[in-house]
């Protein structure tokens, strides 16, 4: 009996021991997934920075998080000219006034495709057509084929 005993608490003891490496090993897969997902998501930044906004100001004084970057109209048609150019796509245009949100449009309410120019071009022009002062933002689809290690 005691011998059937101490297999079972030896087998146990193994059993627990696989399982604790089995959620080392998963955690540690899991933190290097988010590295690389952090990694991947700077370099779309830094890709916006270099080839999409180089040259236009920033209009983001401080109003909302620094890395979202605010343009003017003009500035803005730059932007999605570049944009187009490059093959990116954009998910939703959100346009502020005086440091307030004022509007936003997202690619699904005109059953769009986010790199389908024809649906940014519409929405840009609608809020263009409304006369105010706005600074446009925007979220990108950038493909990951343009990120270059």
């Amino acid at each position: 009996m005691r011998k059937a005993v101490s297999i079972t608490i030896f087998s146990l003891l193994i059993i627990s021991c696989v399982n604790k490496e089995k959620k080392q090993s998963e955690n540690e897969i899991k933190t290097e997934l988010n590295k690389e997902t952090q990694n991947l998501e700077l370099k779309k930044e830094e890709f916006l920075k270099s080839k999409i906004f180089f040259g236009l100001k920033n209009l983001n004084d401080g109003f909302d998080s620094e890395s979202i970057y605010y343009f003017s109209e003009s500035d803005f048609d730059i932007v999605l000219n570049r944009v187009e150019k490059n093959g990116i796509g954009i998910y939703g245009i959100e346009p502020w006034l005086n440091g307030d949100f004022y509007s936003v449009r997202v690619h699904e309410q005109l059953n769009a495709e986010p790199n389908d120019p024809k649906w940014y071009r519409e929405a840009f022009s609608e809020f263009k057509k409304r006369g105010k002062n706005l600074q446009y933002s925007a979220t990108y689809e950038i493909p990951n084929e343009l990120i270059v290690e």
